[in-house]
């Protein structure tokens, strides 16, 4: 029987606690085929112009009671549609996926987005009525700790001549929980 050192043993489970560390990568979703068609018709409603408008301003508070504002950050505005509900549910709530968008043209041209001023305050214009997801990523890096903050995000309803309110200051949620 052989014995191992003390420092081998100490490398040994050094490299077994760095190997645990690492995430492994997050597959990419499958998407539902949807019927052109179909789709076409959940977006005609959002293809036009309206009056609605959606203010916001995105910050996280720290636990240490400092708080974190999405300065300069792009802030996206997507249509709730069974389209854009298979997106929330599969990438657009999580932070692994992002940059993922869903691949319906549809749902491409339908988003919207605008960049955060240096107080994380944001502005949608001549939106039509309806539901909207609004998201964005705001990150940061604590040494020794990695990247912390996510995806925030939120469901905001619009109405047509009147401006909707919304505060991210929390991770986004699934859809049901703010169905």
């Amino acid at each position: 029987m052989k014995i191992i050192n003390h420092k081998t043993a100490i490398l040994i489970v050094l490299g077994l606690s760095l190997t645990a560390c690492a995430s492994a990568p997050v597959p990419p979703p499958v998407w539902d085929n949807h019927a052109s068609e179909k789709e076409a018709s959940e977006y005609a409603p959002y293809a036009t112009t309206g009056t609605g408008i959606v203010t916001g301003q995105a910050f996280l508070t720290q636990k240490g009671g400092g708080v974190v504002v999405a300065a300069g950050h792009e802030v996206i505005l997507d249509p709730v549609t069974p389209t854009s509900i298979e997106w929330w549910q599969k990438a657009g709530k999580l932070y692994a996926l992002k940059e993922t968008t869903h691949p319906s043209t549809n749902f491409q041209k339908a988003r919207k987005t605008v960049i955060a001023d240096g107080s994380g305050k944001f502005t949608f214009n001549n939106l039509p009525a309806g539901r909207y997801f609004v998201r964005t990523i705001l990150t940061w890096e604590v040494p020794f700790h990695g990247i912390q903050g996510g995806v925030l995000g939120d469901i905001v309803e619009v109405q047509n001549e009147q401006t909707s309110n919304v505060i991210l200051n929390h991770y986004a949620p699934d859809y049901h929980e703010r169905h």
